[in-house]
């Protein structure tokens, strides 16, 4: 298996030092989030109260007034984009319909001709993007706007929803913190630093859930955090097991789409308010669901278009692409950009919170069916495992029966066929044993909605069968044509 040499490393400490190696690199993050002048941010966010959403339009252009001089004369894409037009001229955010659109694979395709020319990227903060449609951008982030995109979190996500980052936490998410192929607790790591108790999201199951209670128990954590999927499977098998519920301050939840039954499971286990919330890596938009259930956009981060296939903008009400303009980071900016998660404005923008922040609902784009294992665990959010090749377009993981599937791959510039090996052995990684053959398409199949998944689970989805056998049959892969085993 090749992994990652930090990875590797870090498989092979023993438990104390592998904590003890988290919380160093927390100490670090730490210092480049929450120094300088973060607190001062967070002073000035929830000193801010705009008394309307006009306030909060000419706001936004002032600093969309700041931004674009400077990316049409520091950024290389944006100076050869935006060449013959004369960005001083927008006068209201209707008015970026004139910019041009831009696409994901756009960015990823020429990440450094997105980035002021001015700035030396060995001194920014890098990150990479979870890639839901098997696709990943590294994104660079100047210490300032980093800090005050960590102050809104702090202010507009978690002090709305009544904790903060100083609170002990747990956290189910992304992050391989032990081995696919762990068999016995601790399915987790701790974080001293941080008072943060990383629990895997790959290894939730009815026998594994009244373990993973225990160390919340244990660990003195006061709320959680994570994908939706991963705390709502954890709920469910705890209930299934039998185990006594837990309160929590509340649940915060990000990163795939909460679904009604998810919540419900979630507030009945951990007798708590579960809030949902919006966010990317990129750092171009935000939004938070406020104490009356209704997901309001943080002005601040970002400004969101919602428009049709064609780029026309979509009426109250009317689904279409959330296509957003960052506001914070300067240093690598995102101007219309394509995000391919869906949304609709809300027709009656008037909410009893009390906030003049746009409400946005019907929020899509954000699902992934879940990998089922042999031994019945359900694993979801796989999406960072395709960060390992960045030679592939995109990709896509069909299942067809517990324990096996497909990982489709449609080639990038420079892809070789061993490029996969390494998404294989990070799937397998985190989840431990799976079947999973390779196969190269032309194309990812797109849902009914035309929104492309990255994970597609067919068990309950006999009317995508047809549609998969086709691709697997017109798939790059010799000798025998694959075969559907749906169970």
């Amino acid at each position: 298996m090749k992994l990652d040499w930090k990875m590797e490393l870090y498989w092979r400490l023993p438990i104390i030092a592998q904590e003890r190696a988290l919380s160093l690199f927390a100490r670090r993050l730490d210092r480049l989030y929450y120094g300088g002048t973060f607190e001062s941010e967070c002073r000035q966010i929830r000193d801010t109260h705009w008394p309307s959403q006009d306030a909060i339009e000419a706001w936004q252009m002032g600093r969309l007034r700041t931004l674009l001089p400077r990316a049409t004369a520091s950024v290389p894409h944006y100076r050869s984009a935006l060449r013959g037009l004369d960005v001083g001229r927008l006068r209201s955010i209707a008015d970026l319909r004139e910019l041009p659109l831009l696409d994901r694979q756009a960015v990823r395709r020429r990440e450094r001709e997105f980035l002021d020319e001015g700035l030396d990227p060995r001194r920014l903060f890098k990150d990479k993007t979870s890639g839901t449609t098997g696709t990943s951008v590294t994104v660079y982030w100047p210490i300032g706007p980093l800090r005050r995109l960590q102050a809104t979190l702090e202010v507009r996500v978690r002090n709305a929803a009544g904790v903060s980052r100083l609170l002990p936490r747990a956290m189910l998410g992304g992050r391989p913190i032990v081995p696919g192929d762990t068999r016995k607790a601790p399915f987790w790591r701790y974080n001293r630093f941080w008072k943060q108790l990383y629990l895997s999201s790959y290894h939730v199951s009815r026998e594994s859930a009244p373990s993973y209670v225990t160390a919340i128990r244990g660990s003195g954590v006061e709320w959680i955090t994570g994908y939706g999927s991963a705390i709502a499977a954890l709920a469910e098998s705890a209930m299934a097991a039998g185990v006594d519920p837990i309160r929590m301050k509340c649940v915060v939840v990000s990163g795939d789409t909460l679904q009604p039954g998810m919540r419900k499971s979630i507030e009945g286990f951990f007798r708590c308010r579960c809030f949902d919330s919006y966010g990317q890596v990129e750092g171009f938009s935000m939004a938070m669901e406020c104490e009356e259930g209704r997901l309001h956009l943080v002005p601040e981060v970002g400004i969101v278009e919602i428009v049709r296939e064609d780029g026309s903008p979509c009426s109250a009400g009317e689904v279409g692409e959330m296509v957003a303009t960052g506001l914070l980071n300067d240093g690598m900016p995102f101007i219309r950009y394509r995000t391919g998660d869906f949304a609709a404005y809300a027709v009656d923008q008037n909410c009893r919170c009390g906030s003049n922040h746009p409400v946005i609902e019907a929020l899509e784009g954000r699902v992934d069916d879940y990998l089922v294992t042999a031994d019945g665990r359900r694993i979801g959010r796989l999406s960072t495992a395709v960060k390992r090749s960045p030679s592939i377009h995109s990709a896509q993981i069909v299942q067809d029966r517990p324990g096996s599937g497909y990982l489709l791959i449609r080639p990038g510039e420079g892809y070789r066929s061993e490029d996969a090996l390494p998404v294989v052995d990070d799937i397998i990684e985190r989840i431990g044993a799976f079947d999973l053959d390779v196969l190269e398409v032309e194309e990812i199949p797109k849902m009914p909605t035309g929104k492309t998944r990255l994970v597609v689970r067919l068990y309950d989805r006999p009317e995508l069968a047809s549609l998969y056998r086709d691709v697997l049959a017109r798939s790059g892969r010799r000798g025998r044509t694959p075969e559907l085993r749906i169970s």
